[in-house]
């Protein structure tokens, strides 16, 4: 005769453990039962957990298997997911989620939780499935509509999570959490205003709570309030003084600030917080060590731009006594070797380099006590007199065809690189990047040729913007041939990305596009920078609209080709005579 699961009350005893999260005392009391009632439901289903958060994750297998053969509920399929996820059989887990969801098909809390279970796999567009269809049966569940905001956060589409945060917040207007995050949502929206509203509401709801605190110092600091973000973060340190993220966000604060001394030490953290510290080599960082003598390697991090702006520092260690070597990516390598105080540059290190010392070039600024008065100006970067006369002499020539009086040439750059694999970075790179057909309001100046040195897929709008650019980057190859054709023109007028530092190192004029919420390294409320003495910085004042900043442009450009017609005409009118 067949048997019929047991499905009575697990003992006291048992629970009683199990609550305790006496997980030893729970499993002794769980095999009593089995002993008793070998087919007993809840006993089998908490042997299984036992084993779990006792590490014996292959021995909670066998009682949950038998536990969902003998016709196991919801939460019992749920827990052999658990079992075989951690088991790493994930195919198999994904099936037993399927199944449960199959079991309960009117339950959001089951959606919701098979949803969280997907989360914690990291599969977030399988869980954003689940909380919708959990949001779908329960439309006014604020824990609902919170889980699925915080999902497409991370997916990257802050816009739809604001939707669904919002409503968790009207759902329970007293829950910090959903503000906090709700904050999170705005601010990759660029709605940094927003972002602190909800900020300070969640401080207000939790005064205790540090995430808050530190959304409330993100969001100051993108509002150009750098200052009052400085004591935001302060604030989320009190309460938990080793947090990576806030010591770092803090000092790009200080750094937006003009306060060096402590912004540049801060700035360290980024090692515990965005990113990784490599450890294939064997030769300590350097910290401030007599160099005479030394050998020591700058590398690169992060994108090409920090690259280009930190470089001009090896020629500080040259002077200290250095041999300097520099590894970066391909598109670099030409034109570092041309720096000042670098004996070599390469891609791939030999296994036969011998180093004394190695520093990310980024920690260079820390290590020389660097202050915004003793930034190295003067041009760094250069490129030989026969490839300037190649390259950028071809572009002079195609832009004004050889005209007796030939128009000003302007360079245009208007998209950074998406970036979409690195959701946060593609999220920035949304807020710098603009259409070509914002530009428009700049061809309406006479006396002007555009061209573009835009790479990447932003190159087509060219095309579908009908405006006059004529696009000089092809054969380029490498940041070397870049520098080369800027030379061919008078100005250029890009976006924050790392041709203005290209631009800059070499000493020639550029017209740089910030947005409102603008990077650390442009200072606050500055039109110039002493990073780089030809650079002029034209900042957006509402986010994502450019058409402030177009007119600003218009008008520049309007009394600059008027100075320069102005000379010409004079410089004719003395050839006359």
């Amino acid at each position: 005769m067949a048997t019929v699961p047991s499905s009575s009350p697990a003992p006291e005893t048992l629970m009683d453990a199990m609550k305790r999260q006496d997980w030893p005392g729970a499993r002794r009391a769980a095999l009593s039962v089995l002993a008793r009632e070998p087919d007993h439901l809840t006993a089998l289903a908490l042997l299984g957990e036992c084993e779990m958060n006792l590490g014996r994750v292959a021995c909670a297998l066998a009682p949950l298997n038998r536990c969902v053969r003998l016709g196991g509920q919801f939460v019992h399929r749920i827990l052999l997911a658990i079992c075989l996820r951690r088991l790493k059989r994930h195919p198999e887990a994904h099936r037993q989620r399927d199944l449960a969801a199959s079991a309960v098909p009117h339950s959001a809390m089951a959606y919701f939780l098979l949803a969280n279970s997907f989360e914690s796999d990291g599969l977030h567009e399988r869980a954003r499935a689940y909380y919708e269809h959990a949001r779908a049966l329960n439309p006014a569940d604020g824990v609902i509509l919170h889980r699925l905001g915080c999902c497409l956060v991370i997916l990257g589409e802050p816009e739809q999570a604001c939707i669904h945060l919002r409503d968790a917040c009207s759902a329970d207007m007293t829950n910090a959490n959903y503000h906090t995050d709700y904050s999170s949502a705005l601010a990759g929206c660029g709605r940094f205003e927003d972002a602190r509203l909800e900020a300070e509401t969640a401080t207000l709801l939790s005064p205790a709570s540090r995430v808050a605190y530190h959304n409330l110092g993100h969001a100051l600091l993108n509002l150009d309030r750098s200052e009052d973000a400085v004591a935001a973060f302060d604030r989320a340190l009190d309460i938990l003084p080793t947090e990576p993220r806030t010591r770092f966000s803090r000092s790009t604060a200080l750094l937006k600030a003009g306060n060096f001394a402590e912004g540049w030490k801060d700035y360290e953290y980024r090692w515990q917080d965005c990113q990784v510290m490599r450890t294939d080599l064997s030769a300590p960082l350097w910290q401030g060590e007599d160099l005479h003598g030394k050998s020591i390697l700058l590398h690169g991090e992060q994108g090409f731009g920090d690259s280009l702006q930190f470089i001009r520092f090896a020629e500080e260690l040259n002077r200290r006594g250095a041999r300097v070597t520099v590894q970066v990516g391909f598109p670099l390598v030409r034109l570092f070797e041309s720096v000042r105080g670098v004996a070599r540059v390469m891609t791939i290190l030999p296994p036969d380099l011998r180093l004394d010392y190695h520093l990310p070039m980024a920690s260079l600024p820390y290590r020389l006590g660097l202050t915004p008065d003793t930034i190295p100006s003067a041009p760094y970067l250069f490129v030989g007199e026969k490839e300037i006369e190649r390259q950028g002499g071809a572009v002079r020539r195609h832009m004004t065809q050889e005209s007796q009086t030939p128009d000003l040439v302007v360079g245009l750059v208007w998209a950074g690189e998406a970036r979409k694999h690195q959701p946060r970075a593609h999220l920035v790179d949304r807020r710098r990047s603009m259409p070509l057909e914002s530009l428009r309001p700049l061809f309406s100046v006479e006396g002007l040729r555009f061209c573009s040195f835009q790479l990447g897929d932003a190159k087509q709008q060219i095309g579908t913007s009908g405006l006059p650019v004529v696009d000089v980057t092809d054969g380029i190859g490498d940041f070397a041939d870049t520098a080369a054709r800027l030379f061919g023109i008078d100005l250029l007028i890009a976006v924050d990305t790392s041709i203005v530092h290209l631009a800059g190192g070499l000493g020639l004029p550029v017209w740089m596009i910030s947005r409102s919420d603008g990077c650390w390294r442009w200072l606050e409320k500055r039109s110039d920078t002493p990073w780089y003495p030809t650079m002029h910085i034209f900042r957006q004042t509402s986010p994502g609209d450019w058409n402030d900043v177009a007119e600003q442009l218009r008008a520049r450009l309007f009394r600059w080709s008027n100075t320069y017609r102005c000379m010409r005409f004079d410089r004719m009118e003395m050839a006359a005579k």
